[in-house]
């Protein structure tokens, strides 16, 4: 719902394009609630799983599915535009497709932030090769203002992203394997991986969570959210 609110506090709902957009569950919110949504997705497989719920999602990313311009009321890029070749092209894609007064909301991780210089080396969020650049909010603003959009709102604190890139990464610099905690939580752990290293990380739990909890308000208070 907060996602939700992100968008609906800055643009009359209308057509929405959320890229990278998973199965489809932040777009069903928003049909929900009137929007008109799209979804891009590189997984072939999103095609038929957008028929089988109707909705209209797509395979590919935006250089292979080419939009009308001044199509779009909103378009959403969450945590994936870290993950983007050609930032500079896709904003510039991204101005075509919208109509003019057009919403475009970008979260990401933050390089500067307090949770990325506590953990450094172990942060969370610093994942190569997947996250292909890392973004601060002055570089980001320079990419946005290049490609002509205007900044109307700057978020420091997500409940859904920064208390877990502080438990991550604690974990992280523990010794444990990277991002362990992380597949056991999408089912993702190898024969290889130690389950009494999770036992470890669940019984340290009840400490972990409120102080990165806490962490992640002082830091949004301070400017330096982790995303």
């Amino acid at each position: 719902v907060q996602r939700c609110r992100s968008i609906e506090r800055f643009s009359e709902k209308g057509r929405i394009l959320d890229v990278g957009c998973g199965r489809g569950d932040f777009l069903q919110v928003m049909k929900d609630r009137g929007w008109t949504p799209t979804g891009l997705e590189l997984d072939s497989r999103v095609e038929s799983h957008g028929k089988r719920i109707g909705m209209d999602l797509r395979a590919g990313s935006l250089d292979s599915v080419r939009f009308p311009d001044n199509h779009f009321d909103a378009v959403t890029f969450w945590h994936v535009f870290e993950h983007m070749r050609n930032p500079g092209w896709v904003l510039k894609e991204c101005r075509r497709i919208l109509k003019p007064g057009g919403v475009l909301l970008i979260s990401v991780p933050n390089a500067r932030s307090l949770q990325s210089r506590l953990a450094g080396k172990h942060w969370f969020h610093l994942d190569p090769p997947f996250h292909l650049y890392h973004y601060s909010l002055g570089n980001i603003k320079r990419l946005l203002e290049g490609s002509s959009f205007n900044i109307l709102k700057v978020k420091h604190f997500s409940l859904e992203y920064n208390p877990y890139g502080y438990i991550q990464s604690f974990f992280n610099s523990l010794g444990f394997r990277p991002n362990l905690f992380y597949d056991f939580l999408r089912s993702k752990l190898s024969r290889n991986d130690s389950y009494a290293a999770v036992a470890v990380m669940l019984l340290i739990m009840p400490v972990v969570l409120p102080v990165s909890i806490i962490l992640s308000v002082v830091e949004a208070v301070a400017g330096a959210g982790g995303t």
